[in-house]
């Protein structure tokens, strides 16, 4: 197999990656499903869309964390009907995996490795979503 080398872009490396601001890094504007959303509903968009994550928003708009297809995943192999009676917000995480968007790469990293999962939202000091930091977009930073 032959190796392929790609230069990298002098302008994306003018700080260290890891001090670089998830609003830098984020994808956006994050696609969103309020937590009274029926599980069921919350995957059939995530296949429409074909997303992995969506962010969960509050009756008043307010980003709580992010729900992912691994979260789905689980609650279907638990029982299979709860994707037609459980909410998105029934199974959101404590706490919320939801950062500023000042916050760094790393902070952003950490908080992954943390909790266990691979993707963070992003929310203005109002609690608005604005984008959402994943896996993908870490390895498409370093990988700049």
């Amino acid at each position: 197999m032959k190796a392929v080398y790609i230069g990298p872009h002098p302008e994306r490396h003018d700080r260290k990656l890891t001090e670089q601001a998830a609003s830098a890094v984020m994808s956006a504007p994050p696609d969103s499903v309020s937590e009274e959303t029926a599980l069921g509903d919350a995957l059939r968009m995530m296949v429409r869309l074909h997303h992995r994550h969506l962010v969960v928003l509050d009756r008043d708009g307010r980003c709580t964390g992010v729900l992912s297809d691994r979260t789905l995943a689980a609650e279907w192999a638990r029982n299979p009907a709860s994707l037609s009676v459980r909410t998105v917000g029934a199974t959101m995480a404590t706490p919320p995996t939801v950062v500023g968007p000042g916050a760094k790469v790393l902070e952003v990293a950490r908080i992954m490795r943390a909790t266990g999962t691979d993707a963070v939202a992003v929310a203005d000091a109002d609690g608005r979503p604005l984008g959402i930091v994943t896996v993908t977009d870490l390895v498409a930073l370093l990988a700049a």
